[in-house]
């Protein structure tokens, strides 16, 4: 059954072949310059039309500024351009039979003045396959509006997003996310709480780079997800959305202005956002004969309320066509809890109860943090050459404490602990990148660029404990109080050469080199380290255009993921005493070798099918890895114990059954190997995840949208998890006239929680989890658009993407 999966791709690309062989269909491509800079524009709006005035077909050029067709013999007559803020062009032309028809390069000529708001309709992938990457257009789905970009990345292909928010890409958490190419210190604190920051109102697309060229940084080892905002070409445009539901309150005004040189755009989100979750915990610890010697059992709840909020300033100035300034500013500040009440037993192997306590966790996380970067961009004259110099100043603070009391069945205090943690980072970033294209038809084309970020952080941490005889004085714990301080520096370059051959061929190759310092050091002693390494990172993509409805292509690339202050910072976190989590100041980097084989076909019914055969290899994997001692504690923190490998296919497909009904799905499906010669453990099996959408639209204002997502049970390094499903029902209501959106939506309206059960088996114990995290919503959505159209454009910014994200949870 497995095996006959893997040729689903390869029997589409045979009927492919022989369908579109038994037509005699002519070629035609062009190129959409700016008559005035004279570069190629992307995503101007091409239309193939027939003798008779119908359109035949639509696309938007490609970052090249060129657009392709393919017509059947004598039914095309002409092509026409269009784009906001120009004037439209119309270009006709002959049709020649099995010919391939070259139009001379369009000039584009800029119209300013203010345009009439024009509404354009027309059917649009919602996944679209490019070498190394899939691209998911999130803005084309209602049921992404009133949600977190979370939401949104929980129907994005090869993703799989769990209750908490955590991100794997294949299995894989170890993933860097950019927002618009920018990676940002918000998302080193926390991916899942960042990203529970950011509207899905605002993106328009996500970018999932499973096998990233040498332009990226290194840093992550399952590949790069890039989420694009929207980018509105408006005089004056801004929206207003509010959301209500059962769990979470959220508020997101936006606003842009635009003029011939100025770029302006600010927006804020404000959020609330009530999370609870319970759970059944039990352990069984084994003594040096193997017989059982104790068993814990234990109950806990989380119920917490979390206000947060973010906001972003940017301005670009164009004094000319040549030159671009930007600078943007970013903030987020909010207060993430983990209130904790729990309830724990100690039994012997007989059931005799040794311990029996309650105990109450009361939490504080607050943060605030920033970045602040600044771009110039130079053009010449000659079209494909571009210059770019980047900066970003990214400063944060976190302060994390916790108070926990132990009480006896009986309510009296047996041990109270404080724990306090101060933590400041200080980042820099300089990058510096060329573009040069040797030709004026970009055939071959060079990028390389320079890149320098310096890093550092401290972390002041106090604990604070009771004795048995005084349970309600505290004393300083020495032991567990110090002062780590941690700074990183990485040196980067970077070379890449583009060939776009005969017959549509397209080959990419390119190198980055690395040298990266860390070092950490306590207060205390003087324990630390220092460690210094090189990484040569070799990437290459090949890819055939067979035609206009298929595309084949292979590529292969190297990833590291280095550990981050989080993973090392030796405070343990023992506000359960009997399942303590640390960092581990020894830990190293991990490597990674991956490659696939994608292929993509797009039938004339309008379906769509991408997909890819992928395989990694993980050496010296950075895994969490759980001991206990002989008092029946145990002990969580990261190490590099284990190498994993990883075989898999994934298949994203769209399917529009009507008009006004269609079908996308995902099936992400793989093959985990585990082993660890010095920890005995090979564990290994097939994991799988699959969801789908069916959307209809009522009216020309009216639409339902169903969504379901299952996965089944994913292997660990010590075990695995059990399958967990989530789906939504959501009803999206238009008034274009007054330009305001209601949307409705149901989240597991059938299912008071998601449940799934997480085992962990080692040599001294056996544990199980049984995870409820409650999740039946309600959510009741309004948004308000305002603006004239109008043109806006995009500055750069620093694609900051070489640090490995904390997991939430």
């Amino acid at each position: 059954m497995m095996r006959s999966v893997f040729f689903i791709p390869f029997l589409f690309l045979f009927l492919s072949f022989n369908f579109s062989s038994a037509q005699s269909l002519t070629e035609i491509s062009g190129t959409v310059i700016d008559s005035l800079s004279r570069q190629p524009m992307e995503f101007v709006q091409a239309g193939l039309f027939g003798h008779d005035g119908k359109v035949i077909a639509t696309t938007a050029t490609n970052e090249n500024g060129v657009f392709q067709f393919t017509a059947a013999s004598g039914t095309a007559a002409y092509i026409k351009v269009s784009f906001v803020g120009y004037n439209n062009r119309e270009v006709r032309f002959t049709n020649q039979s099995g010919k391939l028809i070259k139009l001379r390069d369009i000039l584009l000529v800029s119209a300013i003045t203010d345009l009439a708001e024009v509404k354009v309709t027309g059917t649009k992938k919602t996944v679209v396959q490019k070498p190394g990457m899939l691209v998911y257009n999130a803005a084309d789905d209602p049921d992404n509006k009133g949600g977190t970009a979370a939401d949104v990345l929980r129907k994005a292909p090869v993703l799989s997003v769990d209750a908490q928010g955590n991100v794997s890409m294949r299995g894989n958490r170890n993933i860097k996310i950019l927002i618009d190419g920018k990676y940002s210190g918000q998302m080193a604190r926390s991916a899942a709480d960042a990203l529970n920051m950011i509207p899905s109102d605002i993106i328009a697309s996500v970018e999932i780079i499973t096998t990233p060229s040498a332009k990226y940084d290194a840093e992550g080892a399952a590949g790069v997800i890039n989420i694009v905002t929207k980018k509105d070409r408006k005089l004056m445009n801004g929206s207003l959305e509010a959301s209500v539901s059962n769990w979470e309150q959220v508020f997101n005004p936006r606003i842009s202005s635009t003029s011939k040189k100025w770029n302006l755009s600010a927006n804020a989100h404000l959020h609330r956002l009530r999370t609870k979750s319970s759970s059944d915990y039990t352990r069984e610890n084994y003594n040096a004969q193997g017989g059982v010697s104790s068993i814990l059992l234990q109950s806990k709840l989380q119920d917490n309320t979390a206000p947060h909020g973010s906001a972003s300033f940017s301005v670009d100035f164009t004094p000319d066509t040549l030159n671009q300034f930007s600078l943007g500013f970013t903030s987020w500040f909010g207060n993430w809890p983990e209130n904790t009440s729990l309830n724990s037993r100690v039994l012997s192997a007989s059931g005799a109860i040794i311990e029996n306590y309650s105990q109450r966790v009361d939490t504080r996380a607050g943060y605030l943090g920033g970045d602040i970067n600044l771009g110039y961009t130079r053009k010449f004259k000659k079209p494909g050459r571009e210059f770019n110099l980047l900066a970003q100043f990214s400063p944060s603070k976190d302060h994390s404490d916790y108070v926990s009391e132990q009480v006896s069945p009986q309510n009296q205090l047996l041990y109270k602990e404080l724990n306090e943690s101060y933590t400041r980072n200080s980042e820099w970033t300089f990058q510096a990148d060329y573009l040069h294209s040797f030709d004026a038809k970009k055939k071959y084309t060079f990028e390389g660029g320079l890149k320098l970020i310096d890093r550092k952080v401290s972390n002041d941490y106090q604990v604070q404990g009771s004795s048995a005889s005084n349970p309600a004085v505290l004393v300083p714990v020495a032991a567990r109080t110090d002062i780590f301080d941690y700074s990183q520096a990485v040196y980067a370059a970077y070379a890449i050469m583009k060939f776009n051959l005969p017959d549509k061929w397209f080959l990419e190759t390119g190198a980055r080199l690395e040298h990266t310092r860390l070092s950490g050091n306590f207060a205390s002693s003087v324990t630390g380290f220092n460690k210094n390494f090189n990484n040569f990172i070799p990437t290459a993509t090949i890819s055939k255009k067979i035609n206009d409805a298929q595309s084949l292509s292979a590529s292969y690339t190297k990833r590291l993921t280095r550990p981050y202050i989080w993973d090392l910072n030796p405070n343990p976190d023992a506000s359960d005493p009997k399942n303590i989590v640390t960092g581990n100041p020894a830990l190293d980097p991990e490597l990674a070798n991956q490659a696939e084989i994608a292929y993509s076909v797009s039938l004339k019914s309008g379906a769509s099918i991408n997909s890819a055969l992928f395989w990694r290899q993980t050496d010296n994997s950075i895994e969490e890895y759980t001991v206990t001692d002989q008092n029946g504690i145990s002990t969580t923190s990261k190490q590099n114990l284990a190498a994993s490998r990883q075989l898999g296919l994934n298949i994203a497909a769209g399917i529009p059954i009507t008009s006004k009904f269609k079908i996308n799905s995902n099936l992400n499906l793989y093959r985990m190997d585990f082993s660890s010669a010095g920890l005995q453990i090979d564990n290994q099996g097939w994991n799988g995840q699959f969801n789908m959408s069916a959307s209809y639209k009522l009216s020309e204002t009216m639409s339902v949208q169903a969504f379901g997502d299952y996965a089944n049970r994913t292997i660990t390094l010590q075990g695995y998890k059990t399958p967990r499903s989530f789906y939504s029902l959501t009803m999206k209501k238009e008034l274009p006239l007054n330009k305001l959106s209601f949307i409705l939506a149901f989240y597991n309206p059938f299912n008071n929680t998601i449940n799934q059960r997480e085992t962990v088996n080692a040599t001294a114990f056996t544990a199980s989890t049984y995870n409820r995290q409650y999740y039946r919503t309600v959510k009741f959505t309004v948004t308000w658009a305002f603006g004239k159209l109008f043109e806006q454009k995009q500055g750069k910014k620093i694609n900051n993407d070489d640090v490995k994200a904390r997991p939430a949870g």
